[in-house]
């Protein structure tokens, strides 16, 4: 018979509340077990989270990010489906109830190219993270447009098509092969590229209204952007990146201690790092 252990008292305790940008759209039923007050309780890192975040494998194949948000966020079910939006939010708000609100940052001013050292407070960070855009559509032409954030899982597999494509790319010119089968590769290449922007591009909207009808069958809309126009494709690709930066990690404001100058640089979440204790 299993005793009642007394260190449970002094388990991790949650030591901040999330309110996601999302609001809580975007999930599945069951996806996200969503409070009342609309807050997430927020618990810091265990030892084993911090292990499986220096796992390189885990970190290329998304499941160190999985477990990390599902363990520290355990509101969230299933974290493969936590939408782009909150994605950010959410790492930002582990970081701060593991290590605290500051982080060392190293800033590269863009006048005189000196490096400058910096304390940033992330809850300033965070609370600048805009609130979700997905619920307004937007019209192109003849075309009502609903978009949606993608998953984390769409967004893990979409960095690591980019990333095979990249390793192709780096071995392909010391590959013993003719001119002809290189230029085909590249051709190939190339081609594979399209293919993965069109189906990101797709994976990123709900539905398309037109002529009355309402289009959201997966595979009729990538058709439909694999068959139109290259203006129709870059607007609603335009379009599309215009809903993303409006819940992007603003960028840092940082003036340069060396020549006194304001520049500004992106805050980048380099999941390798950023999980590093603060100094």
């Amino acid at each position: 018979m299993t005793s009642f252990n007394p260190l449970t008292r002094y388990f991790r305790q949650p030591t901040i509340f999330l309110r996601l940008p999302s609001n809580g759209l975007h999930y599945g039923p069951n996806d996200l077990d969503m409070p009342e007050n609309g807050e997430l309780p927020v618990y810091p890192m265990t030892v084993r989270d911090e292990i499986l975040n220096k796992t390189p494998d885990a970190l290329f194949n998304g499941s160190s990010v999985i477990s990390l948000i599902q363990s520290c966020i355990p509101n969230v079910k299933n974290a493969w489906a936590v939408p782009s939006i909150d994605l950010d939010a959410m790492l930002i708000a582990i970081k701060i109830a593991t290590y605290g609100k500051d982080i060392d940052v190293t800033g590269s001013c863009t006048h005189c190219q000196e490096t400058s050292e910096y304390v940033i407070d992330l809850n300033h960070q965070l609370a600048m993270i805009g609130r979700s855009e997905y619920q307004k559509s937007t019209v192109i032409g003849n075309f009502e447009i609903m978009f949606r954030p993608l998953t984390y899982k769409e967004i893990n597999e979409t960095n690591q098509d980019h990333f095979n494509e990249q390793k192709l790319a780096e071995i392909m010119p010391t590959a013993d092969l003719t001119n002809a089968d290189r230029l085909q590769q590249i051709n190939d290449l190339i081609l594979k590229v399209t293919e993965g922007t069109i189906k990101a591009l797709s994976r990123s909207i709900g539905s398309i209204r037109t002529d009355d009808v309402i289009v959201d069958d997966e595979s009729q809309i990538l058709e439909f952007l694999t068959n139109c126009s290259s203006q129709i494709f870059n607007a609603i690709k335009d379009a599309a990146i215009a809903k993303r930066s409006a819940s992007n990690l603003k960028p840092l404001k940082l003036t340069c201690s060396h020549c006194s100058k304001d520049y500004e640089q992106p805050l980048v979440l380099d999941l390798s790092n950023f999980f590093g204790r603060s100094s």
